[in-house]
């Protein structure tokens, strides 16, 4: 897999990958990811046909990154409630 092309979407950093003749970009934004594959026939062949792309889903990008933040620091918060109620048991 090779990196064939970068670009920002607003906070959001894309890198556009390819390997075989399939296409990725990955968006990444503070410590999360997302990754979208394509395969011939999508009508996706180029850097700029994914830099398009990404702007017309700008908004659902920035919304799923949202729902991920929110998960994660769900996750975090339910982790560390164990962690509390394992060192009480010990106390």
């Amino acid at each position: 897999m090779r990196v064939i092309g970068e670009f920002d979407l607003g906070a959001v950093k894309a890198s556009v990958f390819k390997m075989n003749e399939r296409l990725s970009v990955k968006y990444e934004y503070q410590l999360m990811e997302q990754t979208y594959k394509f395969r011939d026939g999508t009508g996706i062949k180029s850097v700029e046909d994914i830099h398009k792309f990404s702007q017309r889903i700008e908004e659902d990008i920035m919304s799923c990154f949202d729902t991920m933040s929110k998960l994660r620091w769900k996750g975090i918060q339910s982790l560390q409630e164990i962690v509390n109620q394992q060192e009480e048991e010990i106390i």
